[in-house]
């Protein structure tokens, strides 16, 4: 079988060419996109971690995320609560952080340090200490 391509224009082929190139590239670029998923959780392949929010606050700062981490309560070493004494600290392995809002039912802030829990808010800032403002936690 040949086919036969003399009379075909060459600026349309490099016109042709350049439309599937950009295609191809948008197409990537959406799947890198969706693969950097602020609201990744621990069953995902990429686990969103303390250390990533912290690390890059422009990017997670009013973002909703969700991530499973250990319950430390009113443990210090973290500074002052951001916006109420009752705020408690979720750790993971790279680091921990404040939560406000919702607290874990049946979780007391001394007894039940080091039990798993997972927290769904939005990720806050105040006076450039970022912290998550619980929508969900069980």
């Amino acid at each position: 079988m040949n086919i036969c391509v003399e009379n075909v224009n060459p600026a349309f082929i490099s016109k042709s060419a350049i439309i599937v190139g950009c295609s191809i590239a948008t197409i990537g670029l959406f799947s890198l996109i969706a693969c950097d998923n602020p609201t990744a959780t621990a069953n995902e392949k990429t686990p969103l971690t303390i250390s990533a929010i912290l690390a890059n606050p422009a990017r997670y700062t009013a973002q909703t995320v969700s991530f499973t981490g250990e319950y430390r309560g009113w443990e210090g070493g973290y500074g002052a609560p951001p916006v109420t004494r009752s705020d408690w600290i979720i750790k993971d392995n790279t680091g921990g952080m404040y939560v406000t809002g919702k607290a874990p039912d049946g979780f007391d802030p001394y007894a039940s340090r080091g039990k798993e829990v997972t927290v769904t808010g939005k990720v806050l800032s105040k006076d450039s200490r970022l912290y998550i403002e619980a929508t969900n936690v069980k």
